[in-house]
């Protein structure tokens, strides 16, 4: 916990079997963006296929996100992203520059259901960060991918000179988990490689926290899964 508070993000493995990522790797074949061949990250699957539903309550997760949050902790969102060679990379950026939640009541997990680095798509980080608050923007014209997530790259996040990157390779069934003012992106996906990851966001439960037009984000009661 005290890594997290220095730094704003952590990794602990094990939090899926291997044949648990293989099953929900098996399962994103049958959302829509791998039925129509686009592969763009799939919003809210928990709501599609129980599978990720119970991912996202998975006792172990919720265990560390009561720590994280302070307190009992929601579900939010889900997403999957596919991260197909070739993929772009998601901008920098804060999570509660979307989510609007309190301060210390919301974070994410984003677990690697295959081993995940730089080359496949893997997180850039910029440890310390968190404490800085909600950073300023500026906007992006790079146009959009049809493999990525659609606000990925409309603008990004400016960041401090005095904070550094980090590329932390992440194994098959951890989860890297983020604060919500943490600056994370991600790098291109330039191997031969997929790199599938299932994130999964949290609240404090009962904190309030913005539904967004595209995500349409609403609380899970992880006790009723």
């Amino acid at each position: 916990m005290s890594f997290y508070e220095d730094n704003g993000y952590f990794i602990e493995e094990g939090v899926f079997t291997p044949g648990e990522c293989d099953a929900m790797i098996e399962a994103s074949q049958l959302l829509e963006t791998a039925q129509n061949g686009s592969h763009r990250p799939a919003m809210m699957p928990h709501r599609i296929n129980d599978i990720y539903l119970k991912a996202l309550a998975k006792p172990s997760l919720a265990k560390i996100m009561e720590e994280l949050v302070g307190g009992r902790p929601a579900g939010i969102q889900t997403e999957f992203f596919y991260c197909k060679p070739g993929t772009r990379g998601f901008s920098l950026h804060q999570d509660n520059f979307f989510v609007e939640a309190p301060l210390g009541q919301f974070a994410s997990a984003w677990c690697a259901l295959t081993d995940v680095t730089p080359e496949n798509g893997g997180l850039i980080v910029y440890p310390g960060t968190h404490k800085e608050g909600l950073l300023p923007v500026r906007k992006l014209d790079l146009g959009a991918h049809a493999s990525q997530d659609p606000n990925a790259n409309n603008e990004e996040c400016i960041v401090p000179a005095q904070y550094k990157p980090i590329t932390p390779s992440v194994p098959k069934g951890a989860a890297l988990f983020i604060h919500g003012h943490l600056v994370h992106g991600s790098n291109p996906n330039t191997s031969d490689r997929w790199c599938q990851v299932l994130l999964c966001t949290y609240i404090r439960a009962g904190a309030p926290f913005r539904a967004g037009r595209y995500a349409q984000r609403a609380e899970v009661v992880l006790e009723n899964v």
